[in-house]
């Protein structure tokens, strides 16, 4: 049986196209010493990792901030079900709610299952079980950003600031103390997101209700305690005043004329939360050139800080029922998103119980495409961590 090979033979010229071609869809990987912090930078207008773009796929997963001081679900499944599922679907990072409260008095959990799962949660406080969990996310290589919720537990619709008549801002300060000490060693946590949807508050007026100068105080003691996290800012409810309605914490109109300013560079994070129709309807959603219409609202809200080329904007809410007008309003904010390069985001929510957005389980069992797909759109590419016992490695 005779055997020929064919060689085809390109001109040197054409040989150097195909090899950087290549090298351009090949991945970079970056290693860091497992002892050290995960090294992630805001500048550019994007997330980077030692010079190279980092792709952040995450979710919220919610509950410590309610009355049952620990993640929903738990009564359903065991942990690493839900670890399992992010991992298959390409999630890199997770948010983690929690208030005050749960922080400050570590209270014992409740609705968590043990008949034939969960048992390493067992006798454990909510802060112990929070431990435990960041932990096996860890071994998982997903990230994690710590989320201020509320207050007092199943406050978050009551907190339009982040202190009030029992949590004085010393109070809720030494709160973010006390998670700082307690995870500034863990390789995975790398941000904290300052406090959810602080919808009366002000930006850059000179008053104390400024939620610009309180992402200072909480980035700068965060990083003098020693934990180079990201500081992550969400936007407030309408000061500066939104032309057309801002959802709350959708309104960064402010950055133009005072940017968060931290003594540790590169660190400031935008964070706006944008939702559609099943959240709260709004004029722009019946405007018959929707969903066209809702680029120039979005830049106007917070699109613009891109332009600024310096902190990374990262949509720290945004989901929603995946029908209708909903569906509609989702499938623009994705297109925006990448369209935009600002394809960082977490996805609100793994949680079967979120009732205006529905979430990523139907069930607590079973994913759900439609909203999985439209994440996948959003940012295709996440980066992948790994880490073994001596180094942390990403493919970017």
């Amino acid at each position: 049986k005779l055997q020929f090979l064919y060689f085809i033979v390109f001109p040197p010229a054409t040989m150097l196209t195909l090899c950087t071609a290549l090298l351009s869809v090949a991945s970079t990987e970056k290693c860091f010493e497992s002892g050290s912090t995960f090294p992630i930078t805001s500048q550019n207008g994007r997330l980077e990792t030692d010079g190279e773009r980092f792709n952040l796929k995450g979710l919220s997963w919610f509950g410590f901030e309610t009355s049952a001081y620990v993640f929903h679900g738990l009564w359903a499944n065991d942990y690493s079900f839900y670890i399992k599922f992010m991992k298959e679907n390409g999630f890199n990072a997770i948010r983690i709610p929690f208030s005050a409260q749960m922080a400050l008095t570590d209270p014992m959990p409740n609705s968590i299952n043990f008949y034939d799962m969960n048992a390493p949660l067992k006798n454990l406080t909510s802060l112990g079980c929070l431990d435990f969990l960041i932990n096996a996310l860890a071994e998982s290589d997903i990230l994690v950003m710590l989320d201020m919720h509320s207050l007092e537990h199943d406050g978050y619709m009551q907190d339009g600031l982040w202190y009030d008549s029992s949590y004085s801002q010393n109070t809720t300060l030494s709160a973010w103390k006390k998670m700082t000490l307690r995870y500034k060693s863990s390789w995975n946590v790398v941000a904290i997101d300052v406090f959810n949807e602080p919808y009366d508050a002000t930006w850059g007026a000179g008053k104390v209700t400024d939620f610009n100068t309180w992402c200072e105080t909480v980035g700068n003691t965060v990083h003098q305690l020693g934990a180079p996290w990201l500081i992550f800012c969400e936007g407030v409810g309408s000061n500066p005043p939104c032309k057309d309605a801002c959802f709350w914490g959708e309104d960064l109109q402010g950055v133009a004329s005072a940017p968060v300013t931290l003594k540790t560079p590169n660190k400031v994070v935008y964070s706006p939360h944008s939702y559609g129709p099943s959240v709260s309807e709004q004029s722009y959603f019946q405007d018959s050139s929707f969903p066209n219409n809702m680029p120039a609202i979005w830049d106007t809200h917070y699109g613009f800080i891109k332009n600024l080329n310096s902190s990374a904007i990262v949509v720290g809410e945004w989901g929603g029922i995946p029908t209708g007008s909903d569906l509609v309003w989702m499938n623009a904010f994705a297109s925006y998103l990448s369209d935009q390069g600002m394809a960082d985001n977490f996805f609100w929510c793994l949680n079967s119980d979120s009732g205006d957005t529905g979430g990523l389980l139907d069930g607590w069992k079973t994913p759900d495409t439609a909203r999985l797909d439209i994440c996948k759109n959003v940012q295709p590419n996440p980066s992948t961590v790994s880490h073994n016992s001596t180094h942390v490695c990403v493919a970017l």
